[in-house]
């Protein structure tokens, strides 16, 4: 991640997660989707010590489900203010601070790494997914979240990312964050097989028009307003506002796609 990225979750750490349960509702989708242990399921258990290694792991989101399930999990982020704060919240949990795009760890030492939301906001998902395979042992999988397209039969309960479109053409040059990048071809070309892509659905109730906006605050999408100019910062809120006000009982409904792709199991 650049610095500005590591600043900006440094800044929003000690909200993040806190006015939804946005990254932990999905943690949750992507940790059962897991080859580990659950009542009812006929998911194939993990073999004993199977280690797990999550990225941009916040605060854990999916680092904690997925140690209940059965995993040995390593928990990794570039902020060292989420690393402090899962620390604190997770003392149990094995957290590091460290940059994705260059991982401290062997070659093959992990069954599974995973990454959510957090591919799209980096500077060069290419070089990350590279660096995954190098540390997942053959046969390993390599399970992340993105956004990505809106999927079939999906409808937003609310306009916001019709003004994200519209307001995007306010942003400086390199605004926001991350870098567009093809997950298919990305992941095809760092050498992963067996990729597969499928979208998980999130509704979470909100409380008001004021607590929706106030929870763009708190994640990655705040460097989105701060790159705004005040003025369009300000008219970017009193639409949003505006528009959600007369819907009645608010809901944050959104999507995220969940790609899973393997390491090779024989070696070239």
């Amino acid at each position: 991640m650049t610095e500005s990225v590591v600043e900006l979750f440094d800044r929003v750490a000690g909200r993040y997660d806190d006015v939804l349960p946005f990254f932990a509702g999905f943690g949750r989708l992507v940790a059962g989707r897991l080859p580990a242990p659950k009542p009812g399921s006929r998911l194939p258990a993990p073999k004993p010590g199977s280690r797990l290694l999550d990225i941009g792991a916040g605060r854990g989101a999916i680092a904690v489900p997925a140690r209940a399930r059965g995993f040995e999990v390593t928990a990794t982020d570039a902020a060292p203010a989420m690393v402090a704060r899962l620390r604190d919240e997770q003392p149990g949990l094995d957290v590091r601070l460290m940059d994705a795009a260059g991982l401290d760890f062997p070659d093959d030492s992990f069954d599974v790494v995973t990454a959510g939301l957090t591919m799209h906001i980096l500077d060069d998902a290419e070089a990350v997914s590279r660096e995954v395979r190098r540390v997942l042992r053959p046969g390993g999988l390599f399970a992340f979240t993105t956004p990505g397209r809106v999927p079939e039969g999906f409808k937003f309960a609310d306009g916001a990312n019709a003004l994200f479109a519209e307001f995007a053409s306010y942003l400086p040059p390199q605004g926001s964050m991350g870098a567009p990048f093809d997950e298919i071809e990305t992941l095809t070309a760092a050498g992963f097989e067996q990729i597969r892509e499928t979208d998980l659905r999130l509704e979470l109730p909100v409380a008001d028009a004021e607590t929706f906006w106030q929870w763009f605050q708190t994640h990655g999408t705040r460097k989105f307003f701060d790159d705004l100019p005040p003025a369009r910062r300000a008219d970017f809120r009193r639409r949003l506002i505006d528009d959600l006000t007369p819907r009645g009982p608010l809901v944050l409904r959104r999507y995220a796609w969940l790609y899973q792709a393997r390491k090779p199991a024989q070696q070239p």
